[in-house]
């Protein structure tokens, strides 16, 4: 069967064996085989006892469309799940290339997101988790340190004109103790804090919540170093 959690519109599920042999079931089929899914999934590779195991292509049929290639995984899977170094391809340029394990990104990968976002570094059942480095795009600032259940937690944050943060971070922004650090030489060192506030003329979520954004500030702070 296909992943789980799409939509599946009527349909019916096709093998072709490397034979030419056409069958409505992969039980017992060991080798390579072309399927089509009852959803409309696609899945070019190798097979082992029924299920798909080894290298192959699978490419994923979007609600609304007929198949397409904007979506597809390219690698190794291991009882029906994707394993091992592979390439996972989304819509709008987006991609991941690196480790997966029981069908979740995990190890070492990097991920360019839609919006031209760069993350390289370690993962863990699929959230970015252990050292890794993130890009902006637009800014081309960058955050190089810890990370945990796909957040920074930790780490050094480094602007453009070579001023940067090196501290702690809660959600994606600084937070507690911390240092800036400026190209004149000036130090500023103390502790962030955050605070949750409601964002004017925004529309509310779609649970009828009003729209937030965090903001932070300076809890202490105090300038240790100054070239004069």
């Amino acid at each position: 069967m296909g992943d789980e959690g799409q939509q599946e519109p009527p349909g019916t599920y096709t093998l072709v064996k490397e034979s030419g042999e056409d069958s409505n079931s992969s039980h017992g089929h060991t080798g390579k085989g072309r399927v089509v899914y009852p959803n409309g999934d696609q899945f070019e590779g190798m097979f082992e006892n029924g299920v798909r195991h080894g290298p192959g292509t699978y490419k994923y049929w979007e609600f609304g469309n007929p198949p397409n290639e904007q979506q597809e995984f390219e690698g190794t899977f291991k009882e029906n799940l994707k394993t091992g170094m592979g390439v996972m391809k989304y819509q709008g340029g987006a991609f991941y290339h690196g480790h997966f394990l029981e069908g979740k990104r995990h190890g070492e990968g990097t991920f360019k997101y839609a919006n031209g976002d760069i993350y390289s570094g370690m993962w863990e059942k699929g959230k970015k988790h252990g050292k890794g480095t993130y890009v902006y795009a637009t800014t081309k600032y960058n955050i190089v340190g810890e990370w945990k259940d796909g957040e920074i937690v930790s780490g050094k944050w480094t602007l453009t004109n070579g001023a940067h943060y090196i501290g702690g971070f809660k959600k994606q922004k600084p937070f507690g103790d911390g240092v800036w650090k400026f190209p004149n030489n000036t130090t500023v060192e103390g502790a962030y804090s955050q605070q949750i506030v409601p964002i004017d003329d925004a529309e509310p979520t779609k649970s009828g919540e009003p729209a937030t954004e965090t903001k932070i500030f300076w809890k202490t702070a105090a300038v240790i170093n100054a070239e004069e």
